[in-house]
């Protein structure tokens, strides 16, 4: 689930929503991992929703219910942020990074005790991700380059993971984006994606 006040392609969504309530709402109905956007400009979060949300999701009693930081993350000290302020994991883009310093970024995350959500929106980053040890990843549906949406995307990215071998072992997948109905669930499953 995902508490998000605003978005390039949306405009404003829930600006004066309260990240605690909605987190503790999305709990209530079941989600593992609550993604916060915190980047400021165009998603209008902060590290301060981040915050409130994992304090109320610990002392609400959903110590097994994630947080993710969202955000265009682009160094060491943005995942120390995210740590500090409540994350469990932290989303990295492979299309923002090149793939020393998204290489870096996992092993960083997981000194932090976090294992990153990898995101990818191809089959080339899906090879990128993987050569960086990237064991979760999160298929956009959405390219961020033009905000069209193919939920075909996950399927694409799904054959490819289950024909890179062994690179590909345990690797989980997840899909992101496009999902507005019961019926756009349907392709992520037959890709891989887990449910």
């Amino acid at each position: 689930a995902e508490f998000k006040r605003a978005s390039p392609s949306k405009g404003d969504i829930a600006v004066h929503l309260d990240a605690t309530e909605q987190a503790l709402a999305y709990a209530g109905a079941g989600a593992t991992v609550v993604s916060v956007l915190t980047e400021e400009h165009w998603f209008k979060g902060s590290l301060a929703d981040l915050t409130a949300v994992a304090a109320g999701l610990r002392a609400a009693g959903h110590t097994r219910v994630a947080t993710l930081r969202k955000d265009f993350l682009l160094d060491r000290y943005q995942l120390l942020e995210a740590r500090a302020a409540g994350a469990d994991t932290a989303l990295l883009i492979v299309a923002c990074l090149d793939e020393p310093t998204l290489a870096s970024l996992i092993s960083a995350s997981r000194e932090l005790g976090m294992e990153p959500l990898v995101e990818v929106n191809s089959t080339a980053e899906l090879a990128t991700a993987l050569r960086c040890g990237a064991r979760v990843l999160g298929v956009n549906n959405r390219d961020l380059r033009t905000f069209v949406v193919d939920p075909e995307t996950v399927v694409r990215v799904g054959v490819a993971l289950r024909e890179a071998g062994p690179a590909a072992a345990g690797v989980r997948l997840i899909s992101l984006s496009g999902v507005a109905s019961g019926a756009d669930v349907a392709p992520a499953l037959q890709a891989g994606a887990v449910d």
